[in-house]
């Protein structure tokens, strides 16, 4: 998420470094809707949001446990 002071991460709410591309993930429209992200909608239906990397650890977990 953009504020004017930075990017913060739509999971958990803390800044992220300055000019930190590792933070962009894409996720499906409802995964978004979920987290309260607005992101950017892309071409192919994801949504660019941002995300720490506890986070995407965290949501590569539940991927691959099935809990997404």
């Amino acid at each position: 998420m953009l504020k004017s002071n930075g990017r913060y991460c739509d999971g958990c709410g803390q800044k992220l470094p300055p000019g930190s591309r590792l933070s962009l993930q894409a996720v499906s429209k409802g995964e978004a809707e979920a987290l309260g992200a607005v992101g950017v909608e892309n071409a192919d239906g994801t949504v660019t949001i941002d995300l720490c990397l506890n986070c995407r650890v965290q949501r590569a977990n539940r991927i691959k446990h099935g809990d997404a």
